[in-house]
């Protein structure tokens, strides 16, 4: 999702809209959610480079 239409979601959650404010909550819980596996993924891949050069 791109960040006009979180932004969207979030000035109509503000406004007092339910639907739009329980939209904004699973976009940024899955945004939160992919920012974790790529981190996760990335230390993980780190480690198996330093394995292997050890």
């Amino acid at each position: 999702m791109k960040d006009s239409k979180i932004t969207e979601l979030l000035a109509r959650a503000a406004s007092g809209d339910p639907e739009a404010a329980a939209a904004f909550t699973r976009a940024r819980a899955l945004r939160l959610h992919a920012a974790e596996c790529l981190s996760t993924s990335g230390r993980a891949a780190a480690m198996r480079m330093l394995r292997r050069t050890a």
